[in-house]
């Protein structure tokens, strides 16, 4: 009889296809065990930095579909090939319309992509979301020969998905970071900023003098599929179910973590406490001085190259690529320093790399506005490095942000998008304003008023910013039931308590390790 029930669910073409469901889902998501069976660590205790890399080209992709949009619309020229075709010139309220239209989405999809975040985790919410970016930035070309309206829907879609780009910094920092490598990880994914227009800004000079403009979309788009694609299949929400995180990476990257004992705590992030923080307050003015110049370069340069200094498409494009890599350079080289000084206090080090960032790219962006266009390498020169020394900033604001906040850090490196959003909105119709006619003499007043606005918020940033985590990332004494919520676990070294509580076989212990391991 047995062997008969055998046979019979064996040649069931039910059973195959369950067996067959079954596999997918635990090859796609594996359990705890399942992944360290499979495990096959062939970056050795590297793998987090590998996953970083793969979570920075999938930010960087995000904001090249944005950027995409800014440099077609320097060499989008009337398509006379053949004689039915349609194209819509931009007038100069369209153009900001459509720039701002994005950060406008971006704003609004801010806290309910945060909310999803911390529901369903940055997997299956940032795959969905880079999916539609790649979707809809293919699309562009097609809507702008159909009409402005469409091609506001398409980036509506596109403000949307890089509404995720900040929570999922916070999210994979809180995850993936060994502690004492949080500079080099914040550093390395916030220059997404600076890589994006690096890559994108040349890439797209050679498609529009090669291809024409439409190519620029059409190439952007399917590598934003091929990009989370991989992201898809390789990524895990949970670094101790990825089957290529041996066990003493995974005990490193679990280091000094405040972990809530279930997902329901997970969630219950202290808002209120938060909001009345203020250090946090002094981290979000800080992202809005830093993204003032960020979004007058990154977006607006091509038109300045272009009109102001009347360079060519193919130099344009490389000449406003210089800023953005020289930035990601110094982002990544000041992350590194800023995990490396032991003599200043966080406070002390947030505040100098801040202010060396700020102060130092006014100083420049105040000599450049005062130039003439008759040296045109030196203004490029001066652009370029004004830029760049931004990128201190990576051992300022952007690295206080999940060191204060530890484990919310989604929801308050995920609100710097704010910063980025608000002045991606404002920054078109205050450039309309000063530069109309795109003269340097016009363009001194956009760059002073970039000036001054760093140095403001610098001083907001320096009085109320701390080094120290914030108060209610520790256990909250004022409920009865927080220290049974939440527990503060360290493995720097073994302890005659660990190894007792190891050889207790209470169901409170395996309880604890139990929730310990599903939410790290």
């Amino acid at each position: 009889m047995p062997s008969t029930v055998t046979d019979s669910s064996e040649s069931s073409p039910s059973m195959k296809r369950w067996t067959i469901v079954d596999d997918m889902a635990d090859a796609m998501f594996p359990s705890k065990e399942v992944a360290k069976e499979r495990s096959f660590a062939i970056f050795g205790t590297r793998t987090r930095f590998v996953i970083m890399v793969l979570v920075l080209f999938c930010l960087t992709i995000i904001w090249s579909n944005i950027l995409t949009f800014n440099f077609a619309i320097v060499c989008m020229v009337p398509d006379n090939k053949t004689t039915n075709s349609k194209f819509h010139e931009f007038t100069g309220s369209e153009k900001s319309i459509a720039i701002s239209v994005v950060a406008a989405a971006a704003l609004a999809g801010n806290l309910p992509v945060v909310l999803l975040i911390n529901k369903f985790g940055i997997r299956t919410v940032f795959t969905v979301l880079g999916f539609l970016s790649g979707a809809v930035t293919f699309l562009i070309p097609f809507t702008i020969h159909h009409g402005f309206g469409y091609l506001l829907v398409c980036r509506v879609l596109q403000g949307l998905a890089f509404a995720s780009n900040f929570p999922v910094i916070g999210a994979f920092v809180a995850r993936w970071s060994y502690h004492k490598q949080n500079g080099i990880f914040v550093s390395s994914l916030v220059a997404y900023v600076q890589l994006s227009p690096a890559i994108t800004n040349p890439v797209s000079g050679a498609l529009c003098d090669s291809l024409g403009w439409p190519s620029i979309f059409y190439v952007h788009g399917g590598a934003t599929v091929v990009i989370f694609t991989i992201y898809a299949l390789v990524y895990r929400n949970n670094p101790g179910k990825h089957p290529m995180v041996k066990q003493v990476e995974f005990d490193k990257i679990s280091r000094n973590k405040v972990s809530p004992m279930n997902k329901k705590a997970a969630s219950k992030v202290p808002y209120k406490a938060i909001l009345k923080t203020p250090a946090i307050w002094g981290i979000w003015f800080a992202s809005i001085g830093n993204f003032v110049l960020v979004n007058t370069v990154f977006l607006f340069s091509p038109t300045y190259l272009s009109q102001v200094l009347d360079l060519k498409t193919t130099s344009t494009g490389f000449s406003s690529a210089l800023p953005p890599i020289g930035q990601f350079c110094v982002k990544i080289i000041i992350g590194f320093i800023s995990d490396k000084i032991h003599f200043l206090s966080e406070t002390n080090k947030f505040r100098m790399f801040n202010t060396v960032a700020f102060v130092g790219s006014a100083i420049l962006l105040t000599v450049l506005g005062f130039m003439g266009t008759e040296h045109k390498s030196v203004n490029v020169l001066l652009l370029t490095l004004s830029t760049t020394i931004l990128g201190a900033a990576a051992g300022g604001f952007y690295k206080a942000g999940p060191v204060i906040s530890k484990q919310y850090s989604t929801f308050v490196t995920g609100n710097l998008s704010l910063g980025l959003t608000i002045t991606m909105l404002i920054l078109p119709a205050i450039i309309s304003l000063f530069a109309p006619q795109n003269t340097q003499e016009e363009w001194r007043n956009v760059f002073l008023f970039v000036s001054i606005t760093l140095c403001l918020m610098n001083i907001v940033f320096v009085f109320l910013i701390q080094g120290e985590p914030c108060w209610w990332t520790e256990e909250d004494s004022s409920t009865p039931s927080s220290t049974s919520q939440r527990k503060v676990f360290s493995i720097d070294a073994p302890s005659t308590d660990n190894t007792s509580a190891r050889k207790s076989t209470t169901s409170t212990v395996h309880s604890l390790n139990h929730d310990l391991n599903s939410i790290i």
